[in-house]
Formats: structure tokens, C-alpha cells, sequence
């Protein structure tokens, strides 16, 4: 038998691969969420498309995934907005610029935003905008080939509105960007309710309407049934999931929803796939 080495190395699967990556600037966003902003130490950031997640590890601890919230067309540097939640995300949250950690990715669907000429409501609720960051960039950069173009965030109080200081730019480039807080605050002149209230009392959608949802679950479920009650087709409300990944390769299970492996036929899915499931809670 002979032990030499052979003439190319096994077929492997690049995305179970880790890159080490360099903090090059955190920024504090909302309390216990931060953004990081990374390079890798090698090479050019990954090419990813909008509500794609990353599995993102702190050395000695361990990794989790992570939705890639900058624009899919910057290719200088990712950032990762995350909430410290937990061992891992606790680790992430306290880095600061130099520090290192790895990436693996990038993995899952994306949002469909080949919607040329339908209205586009992109609905939110708390982190949630995360993921929905990237979209609403991809939405004022191709402007003109949607309808109407709408952002709806909510927050339970105004110091939880992530990525509060973007609105106006977004607007500015005709994403109508309306914010709302769940209850009455001192100093607060804006709307208040959740997210599926002030869609609903918008009048905002309709069979022209594609949805971007995501937040809570409770909260994508009641928006999509409102959403349902406007005449929009129930395929065309999209939903991205949050549960536990543990590989991110669809191999473990951990994140299975009924039928669906998050990691591997999601995180965007469209509401036909998931209203039986979506009530299902995560232990």
C-alpha cells in the first residue's frame, strides 16, 4: 500500500472552511447590539447576497450564525450586527477593532428581489432589520425598477430602533421609512403600535404588494395575516427565520421547523412553506 501523498487533495466543502477575520470598527447601535465591521486576513470578503448569514466563531468559545448586514454591493469589508444574547454573542459584542475571529459562509437563501414593478413593503420588527439592512439597500440602489418602495420598523421604545440614523438617507434615495414604538414615550412625537398595526393602517399593500417580513415570529405571523387580508398572494410574502444553527450545512437537524432545515432551505422562505409551523417555539 503505498503511503505517498496524492496528486490532489480530497474534495472538501469550502463553506465548512474558517477564515480568520480583523475587526476594523465596531459600532454601538441599539443596547446590546453592536455592528462589526471585518476583513479577512487573506483574500477579499465573500461575495453574498442580501439575508445570507454567516457562521461567525469567537476562538475558544464556539460559533453561531450571524445575518451579513451590510450592503451585498460593498466589497471592501462585511459588518455583522449582533445581540448579545449569549457565550458566543457576549464574546463577538466585546471585540474591538484588531481583533480577530473567524467566518464560515456565506449559507442560505436569499430575498427575492426580482420584483420588477410591484410594490416592495419591507417590514421589521426590533433586530430584525438586520437582515432586511442589505434589501433596503438593494431597493434604493435599483429604485426604479420597483412601485411603491415602503419600510415599516418598529422597536419596543425609541432607543431600540436599529439604525435609526440611516432613515433619512434612505428615504432621501425614496424608501418611505415609517418607525413606531410599542408604547407612548416622554419626548416621542412619532407613531405608536406594532408593526402589524401600522401596516394594516397604512393601506400601503395589495395584490401589487411583495413583503419582506422579519422579527419575532409572532410578529411576521400576524403582519403576513394582515398582509393576507390586503389581497397580497401568499407567495409573495417572504420570511426570513431565526433559529438555533448549530452547522449551518443542513447536516445536525438543530434548526429544523417542520419540514424546513433553516440553514439549508432557508433563512428566507415564503409564507405558504411555514404558517402551520410558524407558532411552533424553539426550545
Amino acid at each position: 500500500m503505498s503511503l505517498t501523498a496524492p496528486d490532489r487533495p480530497p474534495d472538501f466543502d469550502p463553506l465548512l472552511v474558517p477564515r480568520v477575520h480583523e475587526v476594523t470598527a465596531v459600532i454601538d447601535e441599539i443596547p446590546d447590539v453592536v455592528t462589526i465591521r471585518c476583513v479577512p486576513i487573506e483574500g477579499e470578503p465573500f461575495d453574498f447576497l442580501p439575508a445570507q448569514i454567516a457562521m461567525v466563531g469567537a476562538f475558544g468559545i464556539g460559533e453561531a450564525a450571524i445575518s451579513i448586514s451590510s450592503p451585498a454591493s460593498e466589497s471592501r469589508f462585511h459588518e455583522y450586527t449582533i445581540r448579545r444574547t449569549g457565550a458566543i454573542t457576549s464574546a463577538l459584542t466585546r471585540m474591538r477593532a484588531g481583533d480577530q475571529f473567524w467566518v464560515r459562509g456565506p449559507f442560505g437563501t436569499s430575498w427575492d428581489l426580482d420584483l420588477d414593478g410591484r410594490d416592495i413593503l419591507i417590514a421589521a420588527g426590533g433586530i430584525g432589520l438586520a437582515p432586511l439592512r442589505s434589501a433596503a439597500y438593494a431597493v434604493i440602489k435599483y429604485r426604479e425598477r420597483y412601485g411603491k418602495a415602503t419600510l415599516v420598523v418598529g422597536a419596543r421604545s425609541s432607543d431600540h430602533l436599529l439604525y435609526a440614523n440611516e432613515y433619512e438617507l434612505w428615504r432621501e434615495h425614496g424608501l418611505a421609512v415609517f418607525d413606531t414604538i410599542d408604547r407612548p414615550e416622554p419626548g416621542w412625537s412619532g407613531r405608536v403600535g406594532f408593526v402589524p398595526d401600522i401596516v394594516d393602517g397604512l393601506g400601503i399593500a395589495g395584490p401589487s404588494t411583495s413583503a419582506l417580513v422579519c422579527g419575532p415570529d409572532i410578529m411576521m405571523s400576524l403582519t403576513a395575516g394582515r398582509l393576507l387580508h390586503a389581497n397580497v398572494p401568499p407567495e409573495q410574502i417572504q420570511l426570513t427565520l431565526e433559529r438555533n444553527m448549530q452547522c449551518g450545512n443542513g447536516l445536525c437537524g438543530h434548526c429544523q421547523l417542520g419540514p424546513i432545515v433553516v440553514c439549508r432551505d432557508g433563512p428566507v422562505v415564503r409564507y405558504p412553506a411555514v404558517a402551520s409551523s410558524l407558532m411552533v417555539k424553539e426550545l
